[in-house]
């Protein structure tokens, strides 16, 4: 679990500096999880793949819509070498939530302190639109807009996967 704390915080460091999560830090850690994993035996390089899987699937969605980078699904892929299939899951669900408690706190900090453009404007008329109308549309965030704004998401996977760590707490 220590090389895999040490993966999080090495890629949150790449991730509020650079705002990108090198493919090397991402690579290493995903094959010395499925290394640690072969040296378990048959059974633990198959949790290690598992996992690996289950950790991509859970963030690709995000990266697909455009809410997280490929760096992000990445990270918890390699995440999964380390906490098999189920902690993987756990882990993924856990970091969606500090993302989205940090996403929250971001826009209402800045918003409260008027360090941004407010959002409410442009949703209502996209929610007037849509009751008027029938018909969805999008309207882009203005330049400056806090939801035009995108936060390292490595900061909450990390925040995710050291809960996990520690509480490894289960669905069932």
């Amino acid at each position: 679990m220590v090389i895999c704390f040490l993966l999080v915080m090495t890629a949150t460091v790449c991730d509020l500096k650079h705002r990108k999560i090198p493919n090397m830090v991402v690579l290493t850690g995903a094959a010395v999880g499925l290394l640690l994993g072969a040296l378990a035996g048959p059974g633990g390089i198959l949790t290690a793949v598992f996992g690996l899987l289950v950790g991509l699937a859970v963030l690709i969605p995000g990266y697909l819509l455009g809410f997280t980078g490929a760096g992000d699904a990445k990270l918890m892929a390699a995440v999964g070498t380390f906490l098999g299939p189920l902690g993987a899951f756990q882990a993924a669900l856990a970091s969606i939530l500090a993302g989205s408690a940090i996403a929250i706190g971001y826009i209402v900090f800045a918003v409260l302190f008027r360090q941004t453009a407010s959002p409410m404007a442009r949703y209502g008329l996209m929610a007037k639109t849509l009751v008027t109308t029938g018909r969805p549309i999008y309207i882009a965030p203005e330049k400056g807009e806090v939801m035009g704004r995108k936060f390292p998401f490595a900061v909450a996977i990390a925040i995710g996967t050291t809960g996990w760590m520690i509480w490894q707490w289960p669905l069932s």
